[in-house]
């Protein structure tokens, strides 16, 4: 056989290669099977419902049972074993400690109440600025905390605003070069050490 054949000839040749063969000959009782089930295809068209339902349970109960892999019960009972470690946090609220669904039912309940009271008071046409003075009062750690972001936030949008719109998009550019050479990187580093394994 030539060792430089177009995929036509190749086509060709194992097409004349399949011809040569010598036809196959039907195996033993062949005919009379295939008689056989036309026959049976043929009965099946003259069934009732109720037979034909009888016959394809029939046919369904005489299948074997299939084997469970090998690897079925370590692996459900690994993770039986897995979902007894989590930790009741990542869990589904009704795992949670009762002490813990006290505190937050309390917590949310106190929140919830305090919005509705809120809404009530300014709904009712309470004087706004006495409820701002007077949540001032109970909040004046969360308005310093509040006052320190905005003030972070405003001299880093000055600090931004500062710099020169070639140098920004310049360096955001070279920070998306160096993440996608690093994502490049990974998954070489991946594909080499322990893809191989």
């Amino acid at each position: 056989m030539n060792e430089k054949m177009t995929p036509e000839d190749l086509e060709k040749f194992i097409h004349r290669e399949l011809r040569a063969l010598p036809p196959r000959k039907a195996p033993a009782g062949f005919e009379t099977r295939l008689q056989a089930a036309v026959g049976a295809r043929l009965a099946l068209r003259t069934q009732s419902a109720e037979q034909l339902e009888q016959l394809v349970h029939r046919e369904l109960r005489s299948l074997p049972l299939r084997k469970a892999p090998s690897t079925l019960e370590s692996r459900v009972l690994a993770a039986i074993e897995h979902q007894a470690t989590v930790v009741w946090y990542h869990k589904s609220w009704t795992y949670w400690p009762g002490a813990v669904k006290a505190a937050f039912l309390g917590v949310a309940t106190g929140v919830s109440g305090a919005a509705i009271a809120a809404f009530y008071l300014v709904t009712q046409g309470a004087d706004s600025s006495a409820l701002t003075a007077a949540a001032g009062e109970r909040f004046a750690g969360v308005a310093a905390l509040f006052h320190v972001i905005r003030w972070i936030a405003t001299y880093t949008s000055d600090t931004i605003a500062s710099i020169p719109p070639l140098w920004l998009y310049g360096g955001l550019a070279f920070v998306a070069a160096l993440y996608a050479t690093f994502f490049g990187l990974g998954a070489a580093a991946y594909r080499t050490l322990y893809r191989n394994n």
